[in-house]
């Protein structure tokens, strides 16, 4: 049976923010981009990363707290990516590192730098580094060590936004067709973090 608006709008999104509970990695990973922008974190500041949230996500949060609003485009190049939203899609800002509340961070502030893996049968595989942004967080492809709990947690609640919002597969399965014929083109496999470890997966289905 599928989910109702109302599991969407609620109870589904209580579910995944409470799934993602392990830091990325046993240390502060602000302690790596924060010294070189003005001692804020990379992720943090909207004018590096704007933070994309569900609708139902960031009515979920606003009702919890006033850590969330809405983001205010600050250039024409700003209110175009705000233009080119998706449907289900809000892009918000908060209000700063030095007010987080951890428990009412977003699902893109728990997840960061990772985005889901499908494969070209849309099987969630894994997760890879969110590349486009490489440029900003030296973790993305670096050798610092990812927490398997991490790993697991973040798996766990893909697993479920998926059963609950099947048709964000499709966004996530093109997604990852992007990343195979970016890879494909270098001749290069996608390391992709498992629950078992990276796995260097080829971009073909041979």
């Amino acid at each position: 049976m599928g989910s109702t608006p109302a599991k969407k709008s609620g109870a589904l999104f209580e579910e995944l923010l409470e799934t993602l509970r392990s830091a990325i990695t046993d240390f502060d990973c602000g302690t790596l981009c924060a010294p070189g922008n003005d001692g804020v974190p990379v992720c943090c500041q909207a004018s590096s990363i704007v933070p994309v949230m569900y609708k139902a996500e960031y009515e979920l949060l606003r009702r919890r707290s006033e850590l969330w609003g809405p983001y205010r485009p600050r250039s024409d190049g700003d209110r175009e990516m705000v233009a080119d939203a998706r449907a289900c899609e809000v892009f918000a800002e908060c209000k700063g590192h030095e007010h987080c509340e951890r428990e009412n961070r977003s699902l893109a502030c728990r997840t960061f730098p990772f985005e889901p893996y499908l494969d070209h049968d849309m099987q969630l595989m894994g997760l890879v580094w969110y590349y486009d942004l490489k440029n900003l967080c030296p973790l993305i492809e670096s050798k610092h060590h990812i927490r398997p709990d991490f790993i697991r947690e973040c798996l766990s609640m893909w697993e479920k936004l998926f059963e609950g919002m099947p048709e964000e597969l499709d966004y996530y399965h093109e997604t990852s067709e992007s990343l195979r014929r970016s890879f494909g083109q270098k001749q290069r496999k996608i390391p992709v973090h498992t629950r078992d470890g990276v796995r260097q997966m080829p971009t073909s289905r041979r």
